[in-house]
């Protein structure tokens, strides 16, 4: 049997909403949060992800940063979050692989890459 993989990635594209006049954190998170309502999960090519196991573990990861250290709404990890796991439901996906990266200047923005695979 063949197994069919594909790498998603989720940005938050601080790039592209970086340079709006966003007065203070509430301004901040309320973009936070449209990027996160509003955003999709898209294919990409690359190098696969390694940092986590499991789709909770990857929250887990993401909240730690976003909500822990950002002091963001959880429901900024959780919504795209919960699109993925509809997508795995709906397209007999698993999850094998996946990692979260921060904003860096100008190197990337805050990012989550999965690695799903289904037998064919």
């Amino acid at each position: 049997m063949t197994v069919q993989s594909i790498l998603l990635r989720f940005s938050y594209f601080e790039h592209d909403w970086i340079t709006e006049d966003i007065d203070g954190p509430e301004a901040g998170e309320a973009v936070l949060m449209r990027v996160a309502s509003e955003g999709d999960w898209f294919e990409v090519e690359g190098a696969e992800p390694e940092e986590f196991d499991t789709l909770d573990a990857l929250a887990e990861g993401a909240e730690r940063v976003i909500a822990g250290e950002w002091q963001m709404p959880a429901a900024a990890v959780r919504l795209p979050v919960d699109r993925l796991r509809t997508l795995i439901a709906d397209g007999g996906w698993t999850f094998a692989a996946g990692e979260f990266s921060e904003f860096v200047g100008n190197h990337h923005d805050t990012e989550m890459l999965v690695k799903l695979v289904r037998d064919r």
